[in-house]
């Protein structure tokens, strides 16, 4: 049977900006979250209810500084993967945690926990994906990021398209009608192959994405 009954939302206005500070600095001084809450007149579901949308917070109930550099990077993937997971796409999900796609797929190659983890929502999410044939068009600002990721040498058509969230067949059919839009793409792709060329002797030997 189809569950009718609303979703619950997760939010919490329990929790003001300064209560929330009075709780985290607690917490970085060692109290135990009881300890932390009971002083800022809190329960543990109002501190639960909050966790979802504050990584900092959910570092210091970890019992890790949520100031530190590295546990910055740490809460932008927590993000990143929290809203992949939830369907948006890879580009839309990295902005919303603050960050790059390209910083993320960095992360992905470097960090094979976190590599693991980026794959795995996106199998996760390619059951209920939504498909290329209802994804955005090509507007101008989603082109310009299409350009950029061709010039990059990093990225082919199909590779560019899903990462930006446009259907590939929707990039063709505007290189076909468009012929300003077709010498920017091609120009783009001649980039990208250059980029490619001068990078082959060097350090960065990074695949292509498909």
């Amino acid at each position: 049977m189809r569950e009718t009954t609303p979703p619950t939302a997760l939010t919490s206005d329990r929790i003001g900006p300064d209560v929330r500070a009075e709780l985290v600095a607690r917490l970085r001084g060692g109290d135990s979250l009881d300890e932390a809450a009971a002083a800022c007149r809190l329960t543990l579901q109002d501190v639960l209810d909050q966790v979802p949308y504050d990584p900092q917070l959910a570092i210091a109930l970890a019992g890790r500084d949520p100031y530190a550099r590295e546990e910055a990077r740490i809460a932008k993937r927590s993000i990143f993967l929290a809203q992949l997971a939830l369907g948006l796409r890879i580009s839309d999900a990295a902005r919303a945690a603050g960050t790059s796609s390209s910083q993320i797929r960095r992360w992905a190659e470097e960090d094979p926990y976190f590599g693991q983890a980026y794959r795995a929502v996106i199998r996760y999410t390619a059951e209920f994906a939504v498909s290329k044939r209802t994804r955005a068009n090509v507007v101008p600002e989603r082109a310009e990021r299409l350009f950029a990721l061709l010039e990059s040498g990093r990225y082919s058509i199909p590779g560019a398209s899903t990462e930006i969230g446009i259907g590939e067949g929707a990039v063709y059919a505007r290189r076909r009608r468009d012929k300003e839009f077709a010498a920017r793409l091609q120009q783009a792709l001649e980039r990208g192959q250059a980029a490619r060329e001068a990078n082959a002797g060097g350090a960065d030997t990074s695949a292509q994405h498909p």
